[in-house]
């Protein structure tokens, strides 16, 4: 059975490259609940991640079972680190986000 992915385009302050950006996603995932970004099939796509000063804007894809267990433990990224997440578009088509001007 395939599972329905879901895209959200979101924001992170405080992270000025991409590998920082990943490592903080993947990080605070583990911390809050183990082994989630393995159950969510959680993964960044990285053609699309774009750092612009103090900020990286990324697309993150998951599955559609855990969309909301995973945003709201990435919202809880300021507990770990010195960095606010900001969900700009949640989507269920790529297309829409990469049209997104960023």
């Amino acid at each position: 059975m395939r599972y329905k992915k879901r895209y959200f385009l979101v924001e992170l302050d405080g992270v000025d490259n991409a590998d920082e950006f990943e490592k903080e996603m993947y990080s605070t995932l583990n911390k809050m609940e183990p082994f989630l970004s393995i159950r969510s099939n959680f993964r960044i796509v990285k053609e699309l991640t774009s750092p612009e000063g103090d900020k990286t804007r990324g697309v993150i894809a998951v599955n559609d079972e855990y969309k909301y267990r995973v945003v709201f433990f990435l919202s809880l990224i300021s507990k770990f680190y010195k960095s606010n997440l900001l969900t700009i578009m949640n989507s269920g088509n790529i297309k829409k986000i990469k049209s997104f001007k960023f």
